[in-house]
C-alpha cells in the first residue's frame, strides 16, 4: 500500500504544485489589471486619496495573489513536486523560473506601496506617474508578467495548447498595457498627446514586448497579434469605467499598426526584416496611424481643470497641453519622431529579442514525462 500511496501523493503534489497558481495568478491579473485603470480615474476625479483606496486594494490584493501562486509552487517544489522546466535556486528555495518570477515581481511590487508611503510624506502627494516609487511598481509588473510569460511555456502547465497560446496572449496584451501605462500624462488624456515625445516613447517601448510575442507565439502574424491582444484588453476596461461615469484613460494608442509593419516586414525577410527596419517600419506605422487619428478624431481644447480637486494635478496636465500646442501635430514634429523613433524601436524590438531568449523553454522531458 505504501508503494502505491507514495506516487499517489506525489501526483496530487504536482497537479497543487501547478494547477492551484495558474488559477489564483489569473484571479491575480484580472484584479490589478482592473485596479490600475480603475486607480487613474479615480485620481482624475478625486486626486490622490488614501493608500487605502479601493483601485488600490484592488491592485494589490491581485498582486499579492500573484504572491500567493509563486509560494505554492514554490512549497510543492521543495515537498518533491517534479520541476516541468528550467528553475530558480535561491539557496533552499527552488521552483520553475516563471513562477519564480512572478513571485519576485509581486515582492517588489508589494514592496513599492512602502516606499510610495514613505515618498509622500517626505516629498508631498505626487501628481505623476514618473515618482520613483511607481516606477518601482512598474518594474514589478513587468517582472511577474515576464514569469507568467516563462511560466506558460509548454509542459509546465497541464493545459491544452489552445488555452496555454490564449494565457500567453493575455500576458503579452498587458505587457504592452504597462508599457503605454508608463507612457504617464500621454496615457491619461488624449489632448496631451503631441507630436513628437509621445511617439517616441511609444517607439522605445512598446517594440520590446513585440519582440518577444514573435519569440514567445511564432507565426506570421504574432506581433500584430500581441498588438490586438492589447487592444481589446485596453478598450475593455475603457468601456468598463467610461460606461460606469468614470473618466477613463485615454482612448488606446494605435500600436496595432506599428505592428502590422513588422509583421509585414519579417515575411518578406532578408533585409526587410533587419532590426532597423523593423524598427523603421514600427515608428512610421505608428505615427502615420496617430496622426491620422488627431486629424479625424482630435480631442478638445481643455477648458476647465481635470475635476479642481488637486491643484498640482491641474496644473501638470496644462504644462503638458502647452507641450501639445507647442508640438502639433501639423508640424514637422511627427516627421522627427518617425526619423528619431526608427532606432529607438530597433533597439527595443532587439530588447525584446534577447529578453525572449533568455526565457526560452528548457523543459526537462523526464520530468514532465513522469509528474
Amino acid at each position: 500500500m505504501a508503494t502505491i500511496a507514495l506516487p499517489l501523493r506525489r501526483v496530487d503534489v504536482a497537479r497543487m504544485g501547478t494547477a492551484v497558481p495558474l488559477i489564483v495568478g489569473l484571479a491575480g491579473t484580472l484584479l490589478s489589471w482592473f485596479g490600475s485603470g480603475w486607480d487613474v480615474s479615480w485620481h482624475r476625479i478625486f486626486g490622490r486619496d488614501t493608500f487605502w483606496s479601493t483601485p488600490h486594494l484592488f491592485i494589490y490584493t491581485g498582486v499579492a495573489l500573484w504572491g500567493v501562486a509563486a509560494l505554492i509552487a514554490t512549497g510543492t517544489a521543495m515537498a518533491g513536486r517534479p520541476m516541468r522546466g528550467r528553475a530558480l535556486v535561491l539557496g533552499p528555495l527552488r521552483a520553475e523560473l516563471g513562477l519564480a518570477l512572478i513571485g519576485v515581481g509581486a515582492l517588489v511590487t508589494i514592496l513599492a506601496g512602502p516606499f510610495d508611503n514613505l515618498w509622500h510624506s517626505i516629498f508631498g502627494r505626487d501628481v505623476d506617474i514618473w515618482s520613483p516609487p511607481h516606477l518601482a511598481g512598474i518594474a514589478g509588473g513587468v517582472i511577474g508578467l515576464l514569469g507568467w510569460l516563462a511560466a506558460t511555456a509548454p509542459g509546465v502547465f497541464p493545459i491544452d495548447e489552445r488555452l496555454r497560446r490564449l494565457l500567453r496572449l493575455f500576458t503579452l496584451g498587458n505587457l504592452i498595457a504597462i508599457s503605454v501605462f508608463a507612457l504617464n500624462f500621454y496615457y491619461i488624456t488624449s489632448v496631451t498627446r503631441e507630436g513628437f515625445f509621445y511617439p517616441l516613447l511609444a517607439a522605445a517601448l512598446v517594440p520590446t514586448t513585440l519582440g518577444i510575442a514573435t519569440a514567445m507565439l511564432q507565426g506570421r502574424w504574432a506581433a500584430t497579434s500581441a498588438a490586438l491582444a492589447y487592444t481589446v484588453i485596453a478598450l475593455l476596461g475603457y468601456e468598463m469605467l467610461a460606461g460606469s461615469g468614470w473618466r477613463a484613460p485615454a482612448f488606446p494608442p494605435l500600436v496595432i499598426a506599428g505592428a502590422i509593419a513588422i509583421d509585414v516586414l519579417r515575411a518578406r525577410g532578408g533585409r526587410s526584416a533587419h532590426p532597423l527596419a523593423l524598427g523603421a517600419g514600427f515608428a512610421v506605422a505608428f505615427v502615420a496611424a496617430e496622426f491620422l487619428r488627431m486629424l479625424v478624431f482630435a480631442p478638445p481644447a481643455p477648458t476647465s481643470a481635470l475635476g479642481g480637486v488637486e491643484p498640482r494635478l491641474t496644473a501638470l496636465y496644462f504644462q503638458y497641453y502647452e507641450q501639445t500646442v507647442a508640438r502639433p501635430w501639423l508640424s514637422f514634429w511627427p516627421v522627427a519622431a518617425a526619423v528619431l523613433g526608427a532606432p529607438l524601436a530597433a533597439a527595443s524590438w532587439v530588447l525584446g529579442r534577447r529578453v525572449a531568449a533568455k526565457l526560452a523553454d528548457d523543459l526537462h522531458t523526464e520530468a514532465v514525462a513522469h509528474s
